[in-house]
């Protein structure tokens, strides 16, 4: 079983974007796919967090991979040997506690509306990493969270564990 690795960053707050990856060792040999809830448990209405995401680029052991998207909210990477990482910039302007939101002075997102899912991976073991802001920002942030923590900083910034796909969204 292998794990998936997300990197979340809040890269321009001030322009409410979110930079957020989502690695595999291994992906599927006919192309691994990828899909974004349209849902948040607990709030069964659809959300369709797709919509909020700005650009989408596939790499392999670092080189360019087509990526196409296949419906409002899955998408496919051609087939490719080696490691494959998705990288997403996400539009976080949205202040109920259902998405994300991201400016200079907080942040905050639920994993529905910024983790992608590797089809077939619901049940692999997920590593978290979450960096401090890339640009300034007002303030001491400090992150909270309810996964558990693997290796972080003072503020809370760094790696944390989920068991699965639905440990990291719920």
């Amino acid at each position: 079983m292998q794990t998936i690795e997300y990197r979340i960053q809040p890269a321009r707050p001030a322009a409410h974007l979110f930079h957020v990856g989502c690695t595999l060792a291994h992906p599927a040999p006919q192309g691994q796919r990828f899909c974004l809830p349209a849902w948040i448990p607990g709030s069964y209405l659809i959300r369709d967090f797709a919509r909020h995401i700005v650009t989408i680029s596939a790499f392999c052991n670092g080189e360019p991979v087509s990526i196409k998207k296949c419906d409002k909210q899955t998408w496919e990477c051609a087939p490719c040997e080696g490691s494959l990482t998705v990288i997403c910039e996400i539009y976080a302007r949205d202040e109920s506690v259902r998405a994300a939101f991201l400016d200079r002075y907080r942040a905050f997102f639920n994993g529905t509306s910024v983790f992608l899912r590797p089809e077939g991976g619901e049940n692999w073991p997920c590593e978290v990493h979450i960096e401090p802001p890339l640009e300034a920002v007002e303030g001491d942030w400090k992150l909270a969270t309810t996964l558990p923590p693997v290796a972080v900083d003072n503020a809370g910034f760094g790696e944390y564990h989920a068991d699965n796909y639905n440990h990291l969204i719920d």
